[in-house]
């Protein structure tokens, strides 16, 4: 994927690194067209910590190019993907991912 560090972490992890907003363009552009921004910026802020946040989505379908978002990591059967973002900003991030 352009504009992301990948590495392997943790044993069977992958932990993928960015400093672009770019990266988020295919979920910024989905959640929009399914209507579901309101459910992604609830679920942003009641993980928010001072300067990060985190999402799940289901690893299944996003294999297709979708993206669905998974409340509870046992919502997906071959489990989720953890999407975490951080920033010095990480309210500008929340309001331009899913604004209000």
């Amino acid at each position: 994927m352009e504009g992301i560090t990948l590495e392997f972490k943790y044993g069977d992890r992958i932990v993928g690194q960015s400093g672009n907003l770019k990266v988020l363009s295919t979920i910024y552009n989905q959640v929009r067209d399914r209507s579901t921004t309101s459910v992604l910026r609830r679920i942003l802020l009641s993980h928010l910590d001072q300067s990060s946040t985190w999402f799940y989505i289901n690893k299944q379908v996003s294999t297709m190019g979708i993206i669905v978002l998974v409340d509870d990591e046992f919502e997906s059967p071959l489990g989720p993907i953890r999407i975490y973002l951080k920033s010095n900003n990480i309210d500008r991030v929340i309001e331009w991912l899913c604004p209000e």
